[in-house]
């Protein structure tokens, strides 16, 4: 029987994937996983309640009476809850599905491992507010990401955004997640790395070219 304790596994990490490789049974499973839904919807109703990404409606904002306008603000929160339950749901099940497909692992566990790099996701998105509120800097051109250096030798905008989803938190959970793989599955370590960075290779293209894409389809839905 193995109690889920996220943050021995990210300070004791070999310890607890023992445990967990050899845990029939886990605690506390259903209740981390509706506290991070929870804490996913609560980090992006902060973000829409400062106003960060209104933009699309707040540079509109004198075509529309006062009751439009909250109408709008109020749709857009309901937006953001959506995402962020979704956003939760595909890093915890969609992301463990595809290690589950390739690894001798049990989904559950797998899943267990995804609740630490959805913390860390969140994490990077709460720092992200300071430097967008203070500094006026779009996550893309974080600091903490290669976003800055590709914006100096490119104007393409999806190469901006493609590199701008690379930061320093997505490598560690690069390399947490091949640690984790490499300790709980049988699969031979060169297939595990050739899979986690494809499906990261996969997953900032595809952020890149929602991320290129999105503000068009918002100023069309506002038209």
């Amino acid at each position: 029987m193995y109690a889920i304790n996220l943050f021995k596994l990210f300070f004791r990490r070999d310890d607890q994937l023992f445990k967990i490789h050899r845990a029939e049974k886990v605690f506390n499973f259903w209740k981390l996983l509706f506290l991070l839904f929870l804490a996913s919807i609560l980090t992006y109703i902060w973000t829409s309640w400062i106003g960060l990404g209104t933009d699309p409606i707040s540079v509109n904002a004198t075509e529309f009476t006062h009751t439009e306008y909250e109408l709008r603000k109020l749709w857009f929160l309901i937006g953001r809850v959506a995402y962020a339950i979704l956003f939760a749901a595909f890093i915890l099940f969609a992301s463990s599905f595809i290690w589950w497909l390739f690894n001798d692992v049990r989904y559950r566990k797998l899943i267990i491992i995804q609740m630490n790099v959805l913390l860390v996701l969140l994490f990077e998105r709460i720092l992200w507010i300071p430097l967008m509120v203070y500094a006026g800097i779009d996550w893309y051109v974080s600091p903490f990401s290669f976003g800055v250096a590709a914006s100096y030798i490119t104007d393409i905008e999806w190469v901006i955004y493609f590199f701008g989803a690379i930061s320093v938190f997505q490598l560690w959970i690069i390399w947490y997640q091949i640690k984790c793989l490499q300790y709980l599955s049988n699969t031979k370590r060169y297939w595990i790395w050739l899979g986690v960075i494809s499906w990261h290779l996969l997953l900032w293209a595809g952020t890149a070219a929602i991320s290129r894409y999105d503000l068009f389809l918002i100023y069309i839905l506002n038209s």
